[in-house]
């Protein structure tokens, strides 16, 4: 089997009101999106996702990157040989993205490369994905995320609803609107649910030690990203003085796990399918944490195919529960099919071949966006 061609699909969701998006990164008008698609001449086709929610300005460095770096590479290499286009052209194309001196952009490319050449296995042996990776789940269980800052009471409500039993808050913005809404929603949730709280890196090391005694009563799972990524020196000062909850994982790439893990600045790994490497490098990740005695919780908060890429992997990585979206994302729920909502704090994993999932074209063009 032998690679084609490969293609882009940029989608573009506009945002009003309540619905935008918001945390200590900014304000979101809009969301992105962009599916890779890695076609063969046996007439399977791969579908993959590259991670491209933020900046905004995502889809013109990804789509160059994809049309321009790794699509002449790619193009005759059989898609079955995965380890073989990892230590080639993936190698390759993370040195470019060193040089360039954007390694992040590198492996978010290379992850929607990889989850199209599991889903073309998938597709060829006729198994999904989990199945691929020796694990018979049938469901996993969801976390409700990016709750805030506004209107926390009734986005949680919706997922309480539904079953839920563990939320997580942006925080980072106001301290005391923070303080607000961590009361507000545990005493919606009462003491026995998880209460997570997510700071977008948007503390310095001074703001997060004063913070650290005022999250103490809601007995929060974790906190996440309090600094940033990369400030591990701040991190260890954090660790010692406040024995805070870290978890983080989303803005780590390739070595950048085993000097957090060995280090114990994460107690919660939360490596991204569409972010981290894809499907290879995500599980390469988890076994990694589980070498640490580190909890995996993998970070999730894109579109439709990374949505049933996650889920895939979840059973098989030994993370314990998955990152849900509370937005409404067409692009998550209504440009694919074969995923399935929330039912009793739990989604049912897609089972037919591959990613066990298909684009809706018709649904997709509603959203289609044109960097170029």
């Amino acid at each position: 089997m032998k690679i084609t061609d490969i293609q882009t699909i940029c989608m573009r969701v506009t945002y009003e009101g309540h619905q935008r998006v918001q945390s200590a990164l900014g304000v979101w008008n809009h969301r992105n999106g962009m599916f890779l698609l890695v076609h063969t001449d046996a007439g399977i086709t791969g579908l993959g996702e590259i991670f491209c929610n933020f900046p905004q300005w995502s889809h013109y460095e990804k789509e160059a990157s994809v049309h321009q770096g790794l699509k002449p590479m790619l193009i005759g290499a059989d898609p079955l040989d995965r380890e073989g286009i990892w230590a080639t052209i993936g190698r390759k194309f993370k040195r470019i993205g060193l040089q360039w001196g954007a390694p992040g952009i590198a492996y978010q490319v290379l992850s929607g490369l990889d989850i199209a050449l599991w889903d073309i296995q998938g597709k060829a042996e006729g198994k999904s994905i989990c199945e691929l990776l020796e694990s018979s789940a049938e469901s996993v269980p969801v976390y409700c995320s990016a709750l805030g800052p506004d209107g926390v009471a009734e986005q949680a409500a919706r997922f309480w609803e539904q079953g839920v039993t563990a939320f997580k808050l942006k925080i980072g913005m106001d301290p005391k609107q923070d303080i607000r809404n961590l009361s507000e929603l545990r005493w919606l949730v009462g003491p026995d649910c998880l209460v997570m709280a997510d700071v977008n890196q948007g503390w310095d090391l001074e703001t997060a030690l004063e913070m650290a005694p005022l999250l103490e009563p809601f007995h929060l799972y974790w906190v996440e990203e309090p600094l940033m990524a990369d400030h591990v020196e701040d991190l260890e000062v954090l660790v010692r003085k406040t024995g805070m909850r870290i978890a983080g994982g989303e803005n780590l790439y390739g070595a950048d796990f085993e000097r957090h893990l060995a280090k114990g600045l994460l107690q919660v790994c939360q490596p991204d399918v569409t972010k981290c490497g894809g499907i290879t490098e995500f599980m390469k990740a988890a076994r990694l944490a589980h070498q640490y005695g580190v909890e995996v919780a993998p970070h999730f908060l894109a579109n439709g195919v990374g949505y049933a890429a996650t889920m895939q992997v979840m059973n098989a990585s030994g993370a314990h529960i998955m990152e849900y979206d509370h937005g409404d994302n067409p692009m998550k729920d209504t440009c694919v099919t074969g995923t399935y909502p929330v039912k009793e704090g739990r989604v049912k994993i897609p089972k037919g071949p591959g990613l066990g999932i298909s684009l809706c074209e018709e649904e997709i063009q509603r959203y289609v966006f044109h960097p170029y």
